[in-house]
């Protein structure tokens, strides 16, 4: 009788151990995501969204495309200071990216690296269609108008 409880309570414990580890990955910005440039309408890179230490969110690149006609970009040539002519693939697109605190599915206080011109954008972020878009607006510093986008979930 004392080895089929122990047995019961080994099986439990390790029940809502599985659970908790399944709702701490339940974050429905983390993962990979299908980037759609706002300019020519395709995907030119496929990035994976994930926490850094401070709780926000980061998105790495992690594939690159190039759009029909043109050549594939490898590397951030219009970047500047320690980006300048980094590899796309593992560069930081998207860092700073917290939850609002009065809005579920939006997020606020991002910085956005265009990595085609170099420039860097004040972001925000809103999940659409039930978490597979992100429609992210980004625009630089004091300018009245920006730039949207929409990132497909893979």
């Amino acid at each position: 009788m004392m080895k089929l409880k122990l047995f019961c309570s080994m099986i439990f414990a390790a029940a809502v151990t599985i659970s908790m580890s399944v709702s701490a990955n339940n974050d429905p910005l983390v993962g990979k995501w299908k980037t759609i440039d706002d300019r020519t309408g395709y995907s030119l890179a496929d990035v994976i969204i994930s926490k850094d230490a401070k709780d926000r969110y980061i998105a790495k690149i992690v594939n690159v495309r190039e759009a029909p006609g043109a050549t594939r970009q490898q590397n951030c040539t219009q970047c500047t200071g320690a980006l300048k002519d980094q590899p796309l693939v593992g560069l930081t697109m998207l860092k700073g990216l917290s939850s609002h605190p009065e809005h579920d599915n939006e997020f606020i206080n991002g910085t956005l690296l265009d990595p085609v011109s170099g420039q860097l954008y004040q972001a925000r972020a809103r999940l659409k269609n039930n978490g597979r878009h992100l429609a992210i607006h980004s625009r630089t510093e004091g300018s009245p108008v920006g730039r949207n986008m929409t990132w497909i979930k893979n």
